[in-house]
């Protein structure tokens, strides 16, 4: 809500302030990502529980793609 609010009060249009809080909060969902699939697949810190290689493609597949989608975000949105 503050992103939205702050936007809202510098005078932006509120679906567009909307829009673009949104955009911002979605930059953090790669710094959530990049190291939970880092920290789950270091055998060191999970032992017997750590990612194999098929689960670690996958999960870098979608970090890829979601890191991409939110690049494309940037580029388009402004």
């Amino acid at each position: 809500m503050i992103p939205a609010l702050v936007l809202i009060g510098i005078g932006f249009n509120p679906t567009r302030a909307l829009v673009l809080s949104q955009v911002f909060l979605s930059f953090g969902i790669p710094f959530a990502l990049i190291p939970l699939l880092a920290f789950t697949s270091n055998r060191s810190l999970m032992g017997p529980l750590v990612n194999r290689r098929p689960v670690i493609l996958l999960a870098g597949l979608v970090t890829a793609l979601i890191v991409g989608l939110n690049v494309y975000l940037l580029l388009t949105a402004a």
